[in-house]
């Protein structure tokens, strides 16, 4: 699928800020020794401040931008439209936690909204999650990898940003540090794995498989078992460029498929690791680490979506997908 670059905006950014106020929260609530305490609400804010960027973003993908307020119609039955409300829902929450953070307000009343910030930041990004995985047509994004990979790489770029604020003070981040090493550990199993997922040749659909004779069909005027006849396209109904081609039968050149690889592995991976494990905190070296990782990211995000080989496919030439 052809990858829009506000809808990767807005799945790195809005995660990533997901992930600040899910960990900020966590540190408001069970008081976890990873900031100075005035240092919460300025983390607090700068997580509202990318996904509302990122919430923004994804909306340049859309033809008629006025049109937005029509994702919120379908809350029982769409993952996007489910998206939406909570997000709303979020902002308003995330940012009266930061108010209260910012005015010194009463313990109780800034754990409860510790609370709902955390929830709704964990639901929304299940819901930006499940907007693909959910999607029956995509192969290589309906599989439960996709939400975890999101959860997990959503919070290591969370953690990695508030470990960016709390540098100053070694002995106050080394235990927020030992959490950027283990969620970068799992970052590695995950997307090896997921891609391993997609790649497996036995869950690839065919032909057969979209017009419903998997086991192949009986020649007219016998009887017996289906015999294993390959279906093969005779026209695909157009002779030109149309939105299906343009959208669905994007193909991303092998080599550009290595280099947005390298550059997740390098730079949304190795970049930030050796950051953290060689403890650099100059102000330069953690804007270029946090900079970097959420670049390698974006190359991620960009290859999740040329990855996916919609069933439209199908009816257009591809054996499978």
């Amino acid at each position: 699928m052809k990858p829009a670059l506000s809808v990767v905006l807005f799945t790195v950014l809005s995660g990533a800020g997901l992930g600040v106020l899910a960990l900020t929260g966590c540190v408001a609530l069970f008081g976890l020794p990873w900031l100075f305490p005035e240092r919460l609400p300025h983390a607090t804010a700068l997580g509202l401040a990318l996904t509302v960027a990122g919430l923004l973003s994804s909306t340049l993908h859309l033809a008629n931008p006025r049109n937005a307020w029509r994702a919120f119609a379908r809350f029982r039955t769409s993952w996007l439209s489910r998206e939406g409300v909570f997000s709303l829902l979020l902002v308003a929450s995330a940012a009266m936690f930061a108010a209260l953070l910012y005015a010194g307000a009463d313990a109780s009343l800034r754990a409860g909204f510790a609370v709902l910030t955390i929830a709704l930041a964990w639901t929304v990004l299940v819901c930006t999650a499940m907007i693909y995985a959910g999607l029956k047509p995509i192969r290589q994004w309906r599989t439960p990898w996709t939400p975890v990979a999101y959860f997990v790489l959503g919070h290591l770029s969370g953690a990695l940003i508030l470990l960016g604020i709390a540098r100053v003070d070694a002995s106050n981040s080394v235990r927020l540090a030992h959490l950027c090493l283990v969620l970068v550990v799992l970052a590695v199993a995950v997307k090896a794995l997921y891609w391993r997922a997609i790649r497996a040749p036995r869950d690839a659909l065919t032909l057969e498989q979209a017009i419903g004779v998997p086991q192949g069909v009986r020649p007219a005027g016998t009887s017996g078992t289906p015999t294993a006849m390959q279906a093969r396209l005779f026209d695909a109904g157009h002779t030109g460029r149309t939105f299906l081609t343009d959208e669905f039968g994007f193909r991303l050149a092998r080599r550009h498929r290595g280099v947005l690889l390298a550059a997740f592995w390098l730079l949304g991976i190795v970049a930030p690791l050796v950051w953290v494990a060689g403890a650099w905190w100059q102000t330069p070296v953690v804007v270029a680490a946090c900079a970097a990782h959420l670049g390698g990211l974006l190359a991620e995000r960009a290859l999740f979506f040329a990855d996916a080989r919609h069933t439209v496919r199908l009816y257009h030439g591809d054996a499978r997908t």
